[in-house]
């Protein structure tokens, strides 16, 4: 299984993905099994990780609803994130719907409120499985579920049994490991969507762009998998 580059989402997209993001409310676990116990149907939950929430996840969350449709909630989050931080200037270049973007801390409810977690890396990854780790099983790096999501999976009745399905497929990755040479940065898994935020122009550019290519391919998938009951 290869990951490509594919064509690129135009700007348009990624700010009218913004005007109906839903971003800075946060329902809490408690909440959320009081709905489901109540017979309420809560929107499904997408939880997009990164580490300072100010660059990579608001833009793949961006893109993610700038190609999903549906009753579906998205919010971004960061491990270690300082709250209200302003968004980085160019991905604010990028998307100046983002220019009032602000950093979230991710709390364990976060975690547990979302049907499926994508994180930038696997450090993001790991930092989830600390604070949850019975989360492990819904959470997934972005490439790592782009990647799991080109096997032969079923269509699927939940975004909770969407996450379940690509759990299935871990250990059939056949992945080639980070490089070892000296010059090449130490922590680059294929796996991964890279933090270039102190890297030059070219290169931050280029990797949220990329970024954003993937989560809208992550959306397509979904919605070509996600068969709603009774709609």
């Amino acid at each position: 299984m290869i990951l490509s580059d594919h064509a690129t989402l135009s700007g348009t997209v990624w700010e009218h993905s913004f005007k109906i993001l839903v971003s800075a409310q946060r329902v809490s676990s408690g909440a959320r099994r009081l709905a489901r116990g109540s017979g309420v149907r809560m929107p499904a939950r997408v939880l997009f990780l990164c580490a300072q929430n100010i660059c990579r996840s608001p833009l793949m969350a961006a893109a993610f609803v700038g190609a999903m449709s549906g009753d579906l909630t998205v919010v971004s989050a960061g491990v270690r994130a300082h709250e209200g931080g302003p968004v980085c200037e160019l991905a604010a270049q990028i998307v100046p719907a983002l220019a009032g973007h602000r950093s979230a801390v991710l709390s364990p409810g976060d975690i547990d409120a979302a049907d499926i977690v994508i994180t930038a890396s696997l450090a993001e990854r790991a930092s989830v499985a600390r604070l949850r780790p019975h989360a492990r099983t819904k959470t997934f790096t972005l490439r790592e579920a782009l990647l799991l999501a080109e096997s032969d999976i079923a269509a699927v009745t939940s975004l909770a049994e969407y996450a379940a399905s690509l759990d299935g497929e871990r250990g059939t990755l056949d992945l080639v490991g980070p490089s070892r040479l000296p010059w090449r940065r130490a922590s680059a898994s294929p796996l991964d969507v890279a933090d270039v935020h102190g890297s030059g122009t070219r290169v931050h550019r280029g990797g949220l762009e990329r970024a954003a290519r993937d989560a809208a391919l992550l959306a397509q998938n979904i919605r070509r998998r996600l068969v709603l009951v009774g709609n």
